[in-house]
């Protein structure tokens, strides 16, 4: 018997959810008990199951779109990551998913894909078999973003150290901000204090928050490990918050890190992200994904964003490539 293809329903929930915990590369954005916060968005929902002999080998959480009168399944929008999501695949096998996939999509009126795959480095063993079957098919790579990750060492102390020599500053130097400004800081998910902060942050660029706080309340609800936040006080007064994503057991994301910036001469944005190191360590976790760091201002989305960047390069990070890829089955 081979590979199979459906589409997701209902019934196929608690499966889902179950095969994403036991993969390689799945994460809490292909959970569906995540996929379902969205509060004020609707998507047509159109995620596929691929089973082998009965089983789930791979699912693929999706949506379906139609722009300027073609359908478009997409890399489901309520999530940052989405593609394919596996345990372990031999390439004869990834070649067939693809092909299944494709061949699913031309049979049930699709003219596009676009999916945005989860990076290798979320992956337990980085396998990109999958990957490679997909260029090998001419899924092309069309959008490529920046993405800083810090290791977590086992010495957290080589990770503050490697910040003291990149940003050339002594660790007295930030003990001193630190005593001198009366900071403390509070890992407790106290999301209605932080969030004015994230708003007045975002206002600076013209952008809005990813999440209202009615969903980022949801999501702590749903899934009540899957977020940790920092909040960080001057004299009791809150300056500054950092949200870390749990992505899975490997990695977290630091999905916001957000600054009052009438205090940005007592450099929060490093402090907190110092003291979010440190709890990553705590925790166990591997790597902590800083993120993209794309120009909002640019009239080219891609544009990098060189002062950002430079300041995840000085808390220890290294670049990592998220890709977006398509393919367009008719003209």
């Amino acid at each position: 018997m081979g590979i199979t293809v459906r589409k997701y329903t209902q019934s196929d929930e608690k499966a889902w959810d179950e095969f994403v915990h036991s993969s390689s590369n799945g994460t809490i954005f292909h959970l569906r008990s995540f996929l379902s916060y969205h509060i004020d968005r609707q998507f047509d929902d159109n995620s596929l199951v691929f089973e082998k002999r009965g089983n789930i080998i791979v699912v693929f959480p999706a949506a379906k779109i139609t722009e300027n009168n073609k359908n478009i399944l997409y890399s489901h929008p309520g999530a940052s990551f989405g593609g394919f999501v596996y345990q372990k695949l031999i390439f004869k096998d990834a070649e067939a998913i693809i092909d299944l996939f494709e061949n699913y999509l031309k049979s049930h009126g699709f003219d596009k894909t676009f999916f945005i795959p989860t990076p290798s480095i979320y992956s337990k063993y980085r396998d990109e078999t999958i990957e490679y079957a997909m260029l090998w098919r001419d899924y092309k790579p069309v959008e490529h973003y920046i993405s800083s990750v810090i290791p977590i060492h086992t010495d957290i102390e080589k990770n503050m150290g490697n910040i003291y020599r990149l940003k050339k500053r002594s660790k007295s130097y930030y003990k001193k901000i630190i005593q001198e400004n009366n900071i403390t800081f509070q890992w407790e998910n106290d999301f209605d204090t932080f969030y004015p902060i994230l708003v007045e942050n975002k206002k600076r660029y013209h952008a809005k928050p990813t999440h209202s706080l009615d969903e980022i309340k949801k999501i702590d609800e749903l899934l009540p490990a899957s977020q940790d936040l920092l909040l960080m006080h001057s004299d009791d007064k809150p300056i500054g918050g950092t949200l870390i994503i749990n992505a899975n057991k490997k990695m977290g994301i630091i999905f916001y890190n957000m600054i009052n910036y009438n205090y940005s001469h007592i450099q929060p944005a490093i402090l907190q992200t110092m003291e979010t190191i440190r709890y990553a360590a705590k925790k166990n976790i591997s790597y902590l994904d800083f993120g993209v760091s794309q120009d909002p201002k640019a009239d080219n989305p891609l544009t990098p964003s060189h002062s950002l960047i430079q300041f995840k390069e000085e808390t220890g990070a290294f670049t990592i490539i998220r890709k977006a890829y398509n393919k367009t089955f008719t003209l």
